[in-house]
């Protein structure tokens, strides 16, 4: 009768051990999908009493008493670890620099006809147009019109720069747009994974090594640290229990199940009057500087060195500063230098000694300069004396009423403004007298007039060209780079999942073995049951 008992307590036992191996088995094939999930395995041992055995071979049987679930195995690699974490925090500041590029190069659409080369080019065949027919008022009007399309295409390009900076950093001093900022969301993201690692931390300090919680938690623990390196590079620190502790630059930021430190942003402009404030010399260069804000209120200023070189804030502040290779400001920078020669070199023509544009007087066309250094060709929108690709525009006065008769087609170079009478001493057919607009016309291959210092003595077009190639060859460079680091990250999600993503056939396989051991435990189980009613109502 006891043996019956024993028999019928290890079928029991055997049916629920069994019963948890086809769970295991389901829980892997229903998350075979999920992200981030490591198949499991029930580890199965003998389970014994107690109780001596000696040599009695009716001892020995007794004290078996079948079989018991010891742990679940969740199936890791080593490439889940701080290396792997390495190559996605490279991976997001690669990716991050090549769609910041990438962004920068589709601005310049010179294959659509939208880009500057177009609108020089228009410029210079209105000039032509403007040689041959100099009196003519259409051509003068198309001319204007043309400078105006030049001027708009570097306004419309040097927007589109600064948007890019703005929907990066901000614009330096708007607390809205920087709000709004890629930087700030980022920074709100990474705020919000390090509560949800805390959190983790308290339910894995909670939860049992070896069991199906533990293993879910070790899940989502991983995540959240992938998650993490893609944004930033922290030191992380895994103990026995599974909780991690993370630290930036000897700072500890999430230790057990306490945040102990969290970042926001300010504008460069608040930074600059903390910086004055305090005495500190402001070596930031970007528009958005992240804080440190620790738990105890305690808090660093200025940490964007600490995420320079990793992670997807890392891209966008390498993005957003100037001198760190092609980015939004420095390309922008260029064009302002572009937009200051083209003003330095057209306004210099138009206004020198010796320029003339046609006046009528009492019905007479006449040659004339009256105020001529007011008629320049470009000025800026914004009144400054500084011309930028933001601010460069016509002279209203060429465009309004019949400004457009003020532009300097006629010059002669022996004119000499202090002579009593300086127009009857112009000789017409002096050696080096010439038509003015022939000398613009010549800007577009002649770069000798020192104007053109600013861009390094050469033509407008070929420096425009210049900077398209920078642009291009930046791509090039950033979209290999991130290719490759793409290439690395995909290898060890590769090896990664073939040792720890749901095979279906193994899973199929342990279900069928489950399966089996369920039935023949239930038949087992069934038979002691039957043979105990039989013996009891016999009465033995």
């Amino acid at each position: 009768m006891a043996n019956l008992f024993s028999a019928l307590n290890m079928s029991s036992s055997a049916l629920k051990v069994h019963q948890a191996g086809i769970s295991i088995v389901s829980n892997n094939i229903s998350n075979m999908n999920t992200e981030g999930y490591h198949k499991q395995k029930l580890n199965l041992g003998t389970l014994t009493l107690d109780l001596p055995i000696g040599n009695n071979v009716y001892n020995q049987v007794k004290t078996s008493a079948g079989v018991e679930a010891i742990s679940v195995t969740r199936y890791t690699t080593t490439f889940i670890g701080s290396y792997y974490r390495d190559q996605l925090s490279d991976q997001a500041y690669l990716d991050k620099q090549k769609q910041a590029i990438t962004d920068l190069a589709n601005m310049f659409d010179e294959l659509g006809g939208n880009g500057l080369d177009t609108a020089l080019e228009g410029f210079y065949e209105a000039l032509d147009n403007l040689n041959q027919y100099p009196s003519d008022m259409s051509a003068r009007i198309n001319f204007l019109e043309a400078a105006g399309t030049l001027t708009d295409s570097m306004n419309h390009i040097s927007q589109q720069l600064n948007d890019l900076n703005t929907r990066g950093v901000g614009d330096g001093s708007s607390p809205e747009l920087l709000e709004q900022s890629e930087l700030n969301t980022s920074i709100n993201s990474l705020n919000d994974y390090l509560q949800q690692l805390a959190n983790i931390n308290k339910q894995l300090s909670n939860s049992h090594t070896g069991t199906l919680e533990n293993n879910n938690l070790l899940d989502r623990r991983d995540l959240v640290l992938n998650e993490i390196a893609k944004l930033a590079d922290f030191k992380t620190t895994i103990h026995d229990d599974g909780t991690v502790t993370l630290t930036l630059g000897g700072t500890k930021i999430v230790s057990g199940n306490k945040v102990l430190a969290t970042f926001d942003v300010q504008t460069a402009e608040k930074y600059d009057e903390y910086c004055q404030q305090n005495g500190i010399d402001n070596e930031n260069e970007c528009n958005a500087v992240i804080r440190l804000v620790k738990e105890n209120g305690s808090v660093i200023e200025n940490v964007n060195y600490r995420f320079e070189g990793k992670g997807a804030i890392g891209g966008i502040i390498a993005s957003a500063t100037p001198g760190n290779g092609i980015s939004a400001n420095s390309i922008l920078e260029n064009l302002d230098t572009l937009a200051q020669t083209i003003a330095d070199v057209f306004n210099e023509l138009q206004t020198r000694d010796g320029a003339f544009y046609l006046e009528s007087v009492d019905g007479k066309v006449q040659l004339s300069n009256t105020d001529l250094d007011q008629y320049v060709i470009f000025t800026t929108s914004d009144g400054s004396a500084e011309v930028t690709a933001g601010n460069i525009c016509i002279n209203s006065l060429l465009t309004e009423g019949d400004g457009y008769n003020k532009i300097a087609a006629a010059y002669f170079e022996n004119y000499d403004p202090t002579a009593p009478d300086p127009l009857a001493n112009i000789d017409l057919n002096a050696v080096g007298n010439a038509n003015n607009i022939i000398a613009m016309i010549d800007t577009k291959t002649d770069n000798t007039s020192p104007a053109f210092d600013g861009i390094g003595n050469i033509p407008f077009s070929d420096y425009y060209s210049g900077l398209l190639s920078k642009i291009n060859a930046a791509l090039t460079s950033a979209t290999n780079a991130a290719d490759a680091q793409d290439a690395v990250v995909q290898s060890l999600d590769n090896k990664t999942a073939e040792q720890t993503s749901v095979d279906l056939n193994e899973e199929l396989t342990d279900l069928v073995k489950f399966q089996t051991a369920y039935s023949a435990s239930a038949r087992v189980f069934t038979t002691c049951n039957t043979l105990l009613d039989t013996l009891v109502n016999l009465g033995l």
